[in-house]
């Protein structure tokens, strides 16, 4: 069965790989197309892989345009069992969002049959351009695990537009969106500009008289294809927002994210994306700033308030004390004959929430006590509260009181807004295919991205560094020399290309750290129908420009994980993966790039019938590093900046002959993953 299984996904690869090809490059104008033939080699390479035991004749469905509110679009993806004798039993199913819904009850696909799976979506409040997944996640026989992965697209138009009601409190209230252009998919740099403050300040009105904001997003890409990797951006600036809105003392039920639209657009070609945030209710696209009127005014004057005191330290409470507005208030008790204040209390990030309710609690106290020295005051006819106790963006105290009868319906005040300290993002980096051809596609739309970034940041007076990576399969070659020196040759060829590239538009030259590199396992008969040799053969172009450079001591360990004979990968759910993940992330901050060695060790117990040992120790690692750099890639980490220098595929222990338990031979099973710098001790 599972001869049949991989001969027939052998078949497919390899129809792919000479036809598709062509197929590829001739449908590139439809993005329609594009976008099912790019689905589709990725399913034929994570099926490859993994050897998935399902089978979907069609394994992206295009639900074209459909209305927002005409109610779920439901389609149907037939699962087939290619085996004779086993059942696949369907362990679960995931999606990448909650608005596709598996409407499907069935978990068993009996051999030779097939299943309807119901897959619908809910297109309410999505307007735009959308992708989401489905992973099927299937088992047959007792351990041969195996996931499936199913897309579906379309794009979501609305019939009508729809005007909300505003509150009348809020005579006018227009937000003005912000936009950003990310120079890569990894780059977060956008999110320290001040002026996301002032959004989150303009939205903060919306959740006082309505409880609740809701922020939308819209991506504008070159092309489809660069969809999947943006979402990892947009989780990161989700959480980025809601810790703003969270330092003002607002919880994460009161802020809601629509669902992102993405757009077909053109963009600057040194930038990955053009994000633009915005109120989901109170948009405006007209004004520079946003508009807000409160009842009949914007904001209580200066003047109306009792106290605006701030210091970086902590302040004395008789100095705190001595810059309240005592006679203004002796003025409004004698008008009014009781007082009712607020205020609001800002302290650095590292004071608890403990400590600034005592300095709450004391400052009322001692305020209370002069006015009872200066009134006579009775703790019937006095109030105060500090109604808002938070975080100061600029790592002072703060102190503000007034009067509740002065707040003329709502009282807000804004967050002052920190200076602009960006920290300069990582470049991109640009990583092609060998396979073809050996020199760089300098009309690929990725370099393009990644040459005009070097060139500007030469001229913006910064030094630019570039890592070659040339990597060769271990196919014997027919140029006489051996693979690695070809891999040189490839990294010199190139080098000397970009160099005079660049001096020819910036006048200057580029430094250049060569890793030429050999990888895949040892080409022999038994393995050459098995792995895709094509995969290694290819350039990665990574600039070190803009890494912090701080040389700390990261304390670089290796990560080694044993395991039994039915494992596919490591888990990167445990915390020994993530303490080792979080080092790599930190060490590519601080380099640019990160040098890894990996060795995947197995025993001589036959563990599969159909598949030889030599390539079950392959795939071990192969796996492992998929999926090292998948966790990488939702920490924001560009997974092209790690680079395996070696891999080690090892067959080791006494050969088994059924007298030795089985147990003794565990401690042959194994995957170590090696930071280079562990071994040099740098």
């Amino acid at each position: 069965m599972r001869k049949f299984q991989a001969s027939l996904l052998i078949e497919i690869l390899n129809l792919f790989s000479e036809g598709m090809r062509k197929l590829f490059w001739t449908q590139f104008s439809s993005i329609q197309n594009l976008l099912s033939v790019l689905i589709f080699s990725v399913l034929v390479s994570a099926s490859f892989s993994s050897l998935a035991q399902v089978m979907v004749s069609e394994p992206s469905k295009d639900l074209g345009e459909i209305f927002e509110n005409r109610g779920r679009v439901t389609t149907f993806f037939t699962l087939t069992n290619p085996y004779q004798k086993d059942t696949i039993h369907i362990l679960n199913i995931e999606t990448s969002c909650g608005c596709t819904v598996i409407l499907t009850q069935d978990t068993l696909i009996l051999p030779g049959s097939t299943l309807e799976l119901e897959v619908s979506y809910d297109p309410k409040g999505r307007l735009g351009l959308f992708v989401k997944s489905i992973a099927v996640v299937s088992l047959t026989g007792k351990s041969n695990l195996s996931t499936t992965y199913l897309n579906i697209t379309g794009n979501v138009i609305s019939e009508s537009v729809q005007v909300r009601p505003e509150n009348t409190q809020l005579l006018n209230y227009k937000v003005v969106p912000i936009y950003f252009y990310p120079i890569t998919a990894y780059d977060t740099s956008y999110l320290d500009f001040s002026y996301i403050i002032s959004f989150v300040n303009d939205l903060t009105y919306e959740i006082d008289f309505y409880q609740f904001t809701t922020i939308g997003f819209e991506i504008a890409v070159i092309d489809k294809k660069y969809i999947p990797e943006i979402e990892y951006l947009l989780n990161f600036s989700r959480s980025k927002l809601l810790r703003e809105f969270k330092r003002r003392g607002f919880f994460g039920t009161t802020v809601f994210f629509d669902e992102p639209v993405f757009v077909v657009d053109e963009i600057p070609v040194w930038s990955a994306a053009r994000i633009k945030v915005y109120s989901s209710n109170f948009n405006t696209e007209i004004s520079e700033e946003s508009i807000i009127t409160v009842s009949s005014k914007d904001f209580v004057e200066n003047i109306d308030l009792a106290l605006d005191y701030q210091r970086f330290s902590m302040p004395e409470y008789e100095d705190i004390l001595s810059q309240v507005n005592f006679e203004m208030l002796e003025g409004k008790l004698f008008m009014n004959t009781s007082l009712n204040l607020r205020g609001i209390i800002l302290t650095p990030p590292g004071v608890s929430n403990e400590e600034r309710l005592e300095i709450s609690q004391k400052l009322s106290k001692e305020i209370y006590k002069e006015l009872k020295t200066l009134t006579g005051i009775s703790k019937d006819d006095f109030t105060i509260e500090f109604d808002s106790i938070g975080v100061h963006p600029e790592n002072k105290y703060r102190f503000v009181l007034w009067d509740k009868d002065d707040e003329q319906d709502q009282q807000i005040f804004r967050f002052e807004v920190k200076k602009d300290s960006i920290v300069p993002p990582l470049l991109p980096t640009y990583k092609q295919s060998l396979l073809t051809r050996t020199t760089i596609d300098t009309n690929n739309i990725d370099f393009k991205r990644f040459w005009k970034n070097l060139v500007m940041n030469k001229k913006a007076g910064h030094d630019i560094q570039l890592v070659i990576e040339t990597s060769v399969s271990q196919i014997p070659r027919n140029e006489g020399d051996e693979n690695l020196v070809i891999a040189r040759k490839r990294a010199n060829e190139i080098s000397e290309t970009l160099n005079r590239m660049f001096k020819a538009q910036t006048g200057g030259e580029i430094s250049f750290i060569l890793k030429p590199v050999v990888h895949g396992p040892e080409y022999k008969p038994s393995l050459k129908k098995l792995v895709d040799y094509a995969q290694y053969e290819y350039v990665n172009l990574i600039p070190t420009t803009h890494s912090n450079g701080n040389n700390r001591d990261l304390n670089p360990q290796p990560y080694q994980v044993n395991f039994d004979y039915y494992f596919n990968g490591v888990d990167t759910s445990s915390w020994m993966f993530d303490k080792f993940a979080n080092y790599v992330a930190a060490a590519v901050e601080q380099d640019g790039y990160i040098e890894l060695r990996i060795e995947s060790s197995i025993s001589k117990v036959p563990v599969e019938h159909d598949l030889p040992n030599d390539y079950l120790v392959y795939s071990r690692a192969h796996e492992s590093e998929k999926r090292l750099r998948q966790y990488l890639k939702k920490k924001l980490v560009d997974d092209n900046r790690i680079i395996f220098t070696e891999e080690r595929y090892l067959i080791q222990g006494p050969v088994y002959d059924g007298t030795i338990p089985i147990l003794q031979f565990r401690k042959f099973q194994y995957i170590k993953i090696v930071p280079q710098k562990f071994l040099t001790n740098e």
